[in-house]
């Protein structure tokens, strides 16, 4: 049985990041402790009016890509309500 009472969706990308971020549906955000300065950068100040999201930047890119089940690194990855 899960902890959660609702299980969450991990959707990687930027642009998926963008879509979800902007329709409310982004509970929880997870971005590359190695990601590029000025990706980072953008991606917070996406967020500054979402205080709702939750952003976690424990990981790097390689560990978020196991994370969202794809070969390539990723550099951010949405968490979403089923």
């Amino acid at each position: 049985m899960s902890d959660s009472p609702c299980p969450r969706r991990r959707v990687a990308g930027y642009n998926q990041f963008v879509k979800l971020v902007r329709r409310g549906k982004a509970v929880k955000v997870y971005l590359a402790k190695d990601a590029d300065f000025y990706f980072s950068e953008g991606i917070r100040r996406e967020l500054e009016s979402h205080n709702n999201v939750e952003l976690d930047e424990c990981y790097t890119a390689s560990e978020l890509a196991a994370m969202a089940g794809v070969e390539v690194p990723t550099a951010v990855i949405t968490e979403t309500e089923q």
